[in-house]
């Protein structure tokens, strides 16, 4: 009894704490704002409602982390309030008993955190029901959507936070260590949950441990479907049940601690207190026994700014001090360190495939996971420094003295910034530890000094203003806190609103762009005019600071700002005003930056453009329109100005059939600017500068099979810099820009208008803006690239100690007035979609044939060039020998900078970012050469999409982009053995069943594919391979090699999907093999393979008997994913081995017996006989089958 109503006083006493009430509106808020919201979310991809129960599970889990500050103001505060306010040895002379006493104080606190953290799901269910928001966003969100994850995943998570920061306060006695707790806590999570994450295999362990569940909601939903998401709450079992076991489990261990550790009786000082005391007492009694001197009478004082500048000098030693000092700060520096280093480890992984740690690379892994640790750390230093005189109740003596206000807080403000700075240092020698460990071949510490210790000393500082700010405004320390919270906040949802002008977004500037290539490219220039502007505000916030610094007892904020006049000075003010004159200056070249040299648009306005711009245009997109038979570019680049200028001319001809009145002209980019756009024959009805849109019409219509001739100059210059987003394809050091974007296009259609559901409704648009069906052939009038077959003439100009590049064959190459020219010629039809290149290149050169085989590369990059040159002959030599001639004689990877991370195929030139395939360390056998694959990909797609190319409709990309992974896919078997394939494949159906739920369109079949990459990508290499392994390889290749010549460089009507199942039709010699291409292509088939049980068994003539336990199941899903049983009647491959398929060690010598069984619907028992003992068994083993979890496919075999 008395617990409860010791409980109940605790309970009364924090709903009277307006931390309480602060954190329950933040967390509302927050809740209600991503839920109310079409462009904030947070775990709800694609068709996903807002308010789905996956959705409110997951942010439970999320809110979990934020939610521990505010505990510790309850839990901790609980213990500590009593020591604080000194009633704490009377409270422990009452007969209260230890348990009654921290039961009831423990429960009570409890009780306010759980009943605070109501204020999430309240937020998202009343967000969702407001009027405005779209209804096709949010679902029914019944009482059980938000109770079921409340009690499963919020309340355990909030008894085990409850329970380990009670237990910190109970032993330590302090507030301080209690938060410094929660930072370590915090960080340690974010640290071990990178460790985990990054690696699959670690999926079971993140599922059982991580304490708030995150990792379980993961496991169990990654490969559910939208409708599943929408529907099916997290089952309470597996590892989510063991997770919340282990979890309250955890949660008693640590309350057992405090129950041991705490007494009711009056703690003696520690040995470390007893010796500090031992030594002041010394210290005093030496002072006593000095000898008394005769003083002279006190000379006046004198307070002036030398006193002012000494007593800051000094205050500023002791902060420092201070925070130096601080147990807490190691500890969180080596957390950092941790934290940092494994980020570093994994996330310069692809594929689980390392690369060689090139110190662009890691000072952007550093960056992008610094921000969240330095945030915290500035939080939670800013509010213990600004009010430490004040918990220790000495604000009011340390007030009375002749200190001006920026002598008190400026030096808090550089202790903090002293914390964040050895952060950063800690990051940047963590980086070139890491560089050195993986032996980088070198290390560019100007970059670093540049790039990261210069910038981010400004930004840091600036947090430390703000941090402190915050606080100076404030009435104590936890409303300060709510209030970084609520900006932060705020800033990410304006962000997300597309409110993102640097000029009102703190700490704001231009993308910064790095790369090993192009090191900073001038990007930072920008960044110095948006620090100068942002360190003038902080100036700003300073003065307003010491304006408003809280002296003696008057700590409120309306009495300050009533008394503000009265702190303003001359000097002061004059530094004010010089603050705001100095944002005026830097704001104004940021304005002329933004907006009048580039275009500013907030998300809004973006949205509207577009569908204005699809209201008054898209309407022409099917009128009949002149076809591009020739090209001939002169493309003048110049590198230091970031400048490129084009002269040019489009020979036209109609082959519609009918003829033509006029014709619509588009500029593909905003920034480009045409001086000359002349179609002969036609004058210029229409030129609409707001959308770059230009109508010709033709005196006399152009009649069927008559030409014309486009003239243009253009030029596209990349003057200061933009918002957001920099603009990084013409560049000092790897110039990659195509034709879309310094060329005119000609005719009207869909490419770059809205296609978001949401976005679309929003502005009154139909719903869908989907590609034409597979049933209409009018649309076959057109591929879906919408570029002609061209003849093309590209004359290149650049610096001298560049090399140019593009697609043809290279008739010239000279240096005259100082540039470098060279001009490259077609020596077969291309698709008017090409690029130019422009860098300081290396050139490594091999021949397959008549063709030759060039690398542009950087000459620091030389680590992978013979593995580039050995993919693309053996490339091309499957290639040849299965699908045709090649059609070119050449073939040229092109590297670019690391800004974007992608290879891309034009004709006979393959851009390949210097982040994959120029800097994957592939050195290790053991790892995945995605290296390799990626080169016969976009060597593939010389034949699917540059000889051949699909109708502008559903299914087109397959002809392109499926065939072009399986293209790739027979390569790396030819390369490596069908052993190796599954880790391919493995990948791919992994990407695919995860990405499934974030379509915002119902999944199609493949057949009907609409450009959504996990199904022409990773759908389709699994169904092709499997397809290779049912008819055949030869079947296969002979079906695509009818392909090929019977469409290579055709035009209008182009080939459809249907064409290529006809041809694959022709191959497959029986019912079950047209059944086959039935459910892989015109079916969305889903399998469900387990193996349950493997036990072996020696048999007398020494061979080993393997009985295998299998389940299996096929399902045919609709679009949204909803799945009806299908019968199950094949014979798919069950093996046993000596090792596991898929690991890195696995080969060929592991596999025992891999053979084809019958396999029905249910459960059935295999029997294999190998010669040698298996250690795992399984179905499918090497992936071949779109399986819901393939992670069960194989299982440890036991002896009997």
């Amino acid at each position: 009894m008395l617990t409860a109503r010791l409980a109940a006083f605790e309970l009364r006493y924090q709903l009277k704490n307006p931390v309480f009430w602060v954190s329950v509106l933040i967390f509302f808020l927050i809740g209600f704002g991503l839920s109310a919201s079409d462009n904030v979310s947070i775990g709800t991809p694609g068709a996903v409602h807002e308010n789905s129960p996956y959705a409110v599970t997951y942010l439970m889990s999320l809110m979990g982390t934020f939610y521990l500050f505010v505990i510790t103001s309850f839990v901790a505060n609980a213990v500590v309030r009593d020591d604080v306010t000194g009633f704490g040895p009377m409270i422990r002379a009452t007969p209260v008993g230890r348990t009654t006493f921290l039961a009831g104080r423990f429960l009570g606190g409890l009780a306010i955190a759980i009943l605070g953290f109501v204020a999430v799901p309240l937020g998202i269910a009343t967000g969702a029901a407001m009027p405005w928001v779209d209804p096709e966003t949010v679902g029914p969100g019944g009482f059980a959507t938000y109770a079921w994850p409340f009690l499963v995943i919020a309340v355990p998570n909030i008894i085990l936070s409850s329970a380990l920061l009670f237990s910190l306060a109970t032993i330590t006695r302090s507030m301080l260590a209690s938060y410094l707790g929660v930072l370590v806590l915090v960080m340690a999570y974010l640290t071990v949950n990178v460790i985990l994450a990054a690696d699959p295999t670690y999926q079971d362990t993140l599922a059982r441990y991580e304490l708030l569940a995150e990792g379980a909601i993961r496991q169990v939903s990654r490969y559910w479907t939208a409708a599943e998401m929408n529907s099916l709450a997290i089952p309470l079992e597996g590892n989510l049940l063991f997770n919340r076991v282990f979890v309250l489990g955890l949660s008693m261990v640590f309350l057992a601690f405090a129950w041991a550790r705490f007494s009711m009786t009056e703690r003696a000082p520690s040995r470390w207190r007893l010796r500090r005391l031992a030594k002041q007492a010394a210290r005093t009694a030496k002072a006593e026994r000095a000898v008394p001197l005769a003083l002279a009478a006190p000379a006046a004082r004198r307070f002036g700014f030398g006193h002012a500048v000494r007593t800051f000098w000094a205050r500023l030693k002791a902060e420092v001090m201070l925070v130096v000092r601080s147990p807490g700060l190691i500890v969180l520096l080596l957390i950092a360190l941790c934290f940092i280093g494994l980020n570093l480890a994994f996330a310069q992984t692809q594929f689980g495939t390392p690369s060689y740690p090139l110190t662009a690379d890691v000072i952007v892994v550093v960056l992008s996971n610094m921000f969240i640790f330095t945030l915290i750390v500035a939080v939670f230093y800013g509010g213990e420094l600004v009010w430490r005189e004040r918990d220790v109740k000495i604000g009011e003596i340390v007030d009375a003295t002749p200190a001006p206000a920026w002598a008190m807080f400026v030096p808090k403000i550089l202790a903090v910034f002293v914390v964040l700075l050895a952060m950063a240092l800690v990051g940047m020698l963590t980086g070139i530890a890491y560089q050195l460990m993986k032996g980088a071949p070198s290390i560019d510490v100007g970059l670093y000094l540049t790039a990261f210790v210069l910038p981010q000393s400004v930004d840091l500082l600036l947090l430390a203003v703000l941090a402190v700010f915050f606080q100076v405004l404030s009435p104590n320390k936890y409303v300060g806190w709510g209030l970084i919270l609520v900006w932060f906040v705020g800033r990410v949802f304006l962000n997300n609103l597309g409110y993102t002008n640097m000029l009102y977004n703190f700490g704001g500037g231009p993308g910064e762009p790095l790369s090993d290539m192009n090191g900073t490219g001038g990007f930072w220039v920008g960044g110095l005019i948006a620090r100068a502007y942002w360190l003038c505000f902080g100036v700003l916030l300073l003065v307003l600071a010491h304006w408003l610094w809280p002296r003696g007892t008057v700590v409120s904020v309306w009495p300050r700002l009533k008394g503000m006049g009265k702190r303003i000075s001359l000097a002061s003010g004059g530094i004010a005003l010089a603050a705001v004159a100095g944002m005026v200056g830097t704001g104004l070249v940021i304005h002329h930056n933004i907006k009048v040299l580039n275009r500013y648009q907030t998300a809004d306005e973006a949205e509207a453009w577009l569908a204005e711009y699809e209201r008054k245009y898209l309407k022409f997109a099917d009128l009949p329109r002149p076809v591009v038979t020739d090209v001939a570019f002169d493309v003048a680049i110049f590198p230091d100005e970031r400048r490129v200028d084009v002269t040019g001319h489009y020979d036209l001809r109609n082959d519609s059939g009918v003829p033509i009145s006029e014709v619509h002209i588009r500029q593909g980019d905003e920034a480009v600017e045409y001086s000359r756009l002349d179609l002969a024959g036609a004058r210029l009805a229409e030129d609409d500068t707001r959308f770059g849109h230009r109508v010709f019409r033709f005196d006399t219509p152009l009649a069927p099979g008559a030409t014309t001739r486009l003239d243009f100059t253009s030029r596209v210059w990349r003057r200061g810099f933009a918002n957001r987003g920099a603009a990084i394809d013409v560049v000092d050091n790897g110039t990659f820009i195509d034709n879309t974007v310094f060329a005119p296009i000609v005719g009207m259609d869909r490419r770059g208008l809205l296609t978001d559901r949401i976005e679309r409704r929003r502005q009154g648009l139909p719903d869908e803006l989907r590609m034409a069906k597979l049933e209409d052939t009018s649309a076959q009038a057109e591929n879906y690239i919408r570029a002609d077959w061209v003849n093309s003439r590209i004359t290149i100009s650049t610096s001298a100690d560049q090399v140019p590049v593009a697609p043809g064959n290279k008739v010239s190459d000279r240096i005259e007035g100082g540039r470098r020219i060279a001009v490259f010629e077609s020596p077969a039809p291309i698709l008017d979609f090409f690029s130019v290149q422009s860098a300081r290149y290396a050139e490594a050169s091999d021949r397959y044939g008549n063709v030759e085989l060039t690398v542009y590369h950087d000459p620091r990059h030389v680590w992978n060039v013979p593995a580039l040159l050995k993919a693309m002959k053996t490339s091309l030599g499957y290639y040849e020998r299965n699908f045709g001639p090649y059609q070119f004689g050449y073939a040229r990877i092109i590297e670019f900078p690391g800004y974007r991370t992608f290879a891309q195929a034009f004709a006979g030139t393959m851009p390949y970012s210097e982040s994959i395939g120029f800097a994957a360390d592939v050195r290790d056998p053991e790892t995945i050469d995605y290296v390799s694959y990626v080169t016969a990909h976009e060597l593939g797609h010389q034949y699917w999409a540059h000889q051949i190319v699909g109708a502008d409709m559903q299914g087109s990309t397959i002809l392109s982009e499926t065939l072009a992974e399986y293209s790739a896919l027979m390569v790396m078997k030819e390369l490596y053995g069908e052993d190796k394939i599954r880790r391919f494949l493995k990948f791919g159906l992994d990407q695919y069943l995860a990405a499934r739920k974030a379509d915002v369109l119902p999944e199609q079949p493949m057949v009907r594919v609409e450009n959504q990459q996990h199904i022409h990508y990773q759908k389709g290499s699994l169904v092709m391979y499997l397809l290779q392994q049912r008819l055949g390889e030869d079947a296969v290749n002979r079906a695509l090699a009818r392909m090929i010549a019977r469409y290579k460089f055709k035009g209008a009507p182009y080939p459809r999907s249907l064409d290529l199942i006809a041809e694959l039709r022709k191959e497959a010699k029986t019912p079950e093999h047209q059944a086959l291409i039935t459910d892989l292509f015109e079916k969305i088939t889903i399998y469900d393979l387990k193996a349950k049980e493997a036990v072996t068994a020696q048999l007398p003539d020494r061979t080993w008997r393997t009985r295998i336990t299998i389940e299996a199941a096929k399902f045919y899903a609709d679009g949204k994913g909803k799945e009806t049983p299908a019968t199950l009647a094949e014979n798919i491959e069950v093996g046993v081995f000596t090792d596991r398929p898929g690991s890195g060690s696995f080969a060929k010598a592991n596999v025992l017996s891999m053979k084809r069984y019958p396999v029905r619907g249910g459960r059935q028992v295999i029997e294999v006989i190998s010669k040698g003992r298996p250690t795992f068994a399984g179905i499918d083993p090497y992936n071949f089958y779109i399986d819901r979890d393939s992670d069960d496919n194989l299982v440890a075999v036991t002896e009997s």
